[in-house]
């Protein structure tokens, strides 16, 4: 933030000398004074390039410039000497670099846009197989299994094996919709969409501690309310995601009695963190691990892989601490005005999401 401060102020100071050398040829005609504040306003412009975005940088170039051009010409008629027509080439020279570097700039912000494209509909494509798999291995079985007991009560025309069935099927009939409820949850939990961030993770912990019967509770800073609506949609789902991933290796490998879910905030950050009081990892992750590539894990998930990826995407930053026998913890630190992925990094995450399609085809 301060850098792109800075880079506002410089390219207002530009923009400020060559209004003013307009003003001196429109009332004083100065050759001097407009060559001298051209001359500024494209040098000011050059370093304001420097300090602003790259999306930006290519036309503050462009007007520095023009600047410069305007300041050569009136050079060569302060002179009046024709070899200094070859200053010309300086100022043309930058615009052609700064519109070559502006088209390649383009090109790889929308073959970017592109991959973010294909990796999103990979991404929903995979879910909706997942989703498949898991209604037809499941509920469309059980549902069959009503079907077959129902019909061989009805065959036998006992009143008795009549009663036991419709009891059976009942039975299965509220595992599928148990299932069904748990399904529809993971697939994008209402609370997220009518309530936020803060509800649903309640409604997290509260279903984790009524299925598997596990102290979970969510606990919130005095100072979250003032800043979680700097979370747009999109970041709430990813953070949400993420502490549902925690929890759920939590339940799944850690046996834990306790899981803490936090929510706080301070000057330059938004974080969550996510505790369980479990056997932790015999083999705690480190860092070069959280950052490799997503790759499937022995229980069939991306884990923590997949959490550091949807961290990448928020631009925030993922640290795991565990040891044997002392549990678990997963911080998640977003910057407050941090939005914007570098082109780098976004290349890095598509590129592990391509790489996650390649290894599930």
């Amino acid at each position: 933030m301060p850098r792109a401060r800075a880079g506002a102020v410089v390219e207002t100071a530009g923009t400020l000398l060559l209004l003013a050398a307009l003003a001196f040829e429109v009332a004083y005609h100065s050759l001097r004074t407009e060559c001298a504040l051209s001359l500024a306003a494209g040098v000011v412009f050059l370093a304001a390039a420097a300090l602003n975005t790259e999306a930006r940088r290519f036309w503050l170039a462009i007007i520095s410039g023009i600047s410069l051009l305007i300041a050569v010409t009136l050079l060569v008629h302060i002179v009046d000497n024709p070899l200094v027509n070859s200053l010309h080439l300086v100022p043309l020279t930058l615009i052609s670099c700064a519109a070559a570097l502006g088209h390649r700039s383009a090109l790889r912000r929308h073959g970017l846009e592109r991959e973010w494209s294909q990796a999103r509909r990979d991404g929903e494509e995979r879910e909706r197989r997942r989703w498949a798999r898991e209604l037809h291995d499941d509920t469309l079985q059980e549902l069959g299994a009503v079907q077959i007991v129902l019909a061989s009560a009805t065959a036998g025309n006992r009143p008795g094996a009549m009663e036991a069935a419709i009891g059976q099927a009942r039975g299965l009939i509220s595992n599928q919709i148990t299932s069904l409820r748990h399904l529809i949850t993971e697939l994008r939990p209402a609370a997220l969409d009518q309530l936020g961030l803060r509800p649903a993770l309640e409604a997290l912990c509260r279903s984790t501690s009524a299925t598997f019967g596990i102290d979970a509770e969510l606990r919130v800073g005095a100072h979250w309310g003032r800043f979680d609506a700097e979370l747009g949609p999109e970041a709430q789902a990813h953070v949400y995601r993420i502490v549902q991933e925690a929890v759920t290796n939590a339940v799944k490998h850690a046996n834990p009695t306790r899981i803490r879910v936090e929510l706080g905030s301070d000057d330059h950050t938004l974080f969550t963190k996510v505790t369980d009081d479990g056997s932790g990892m015999t083999h705690p992750p480190a860092a070069a691990a959280i950052c490799s590539p997503p790759r499937e894990t022995a229980s069939g998930g991306m884990g923590l892989a997949a959490m550091h990826e949807r961290a990448d995407l928020l631009n925030a930053h993922l640290t795991v601490h565990s040891a044997p026998q002392e549990g678990t913890s997963v911080t998640l630190r977003i910057p407050r005005h941090g939005k914007d992925t570098r082109d780098g990094r976004a290349r890095d995450v598509i590129r592990g999401l391509l790489r996650r399609r390649t290894e599930a085809d």
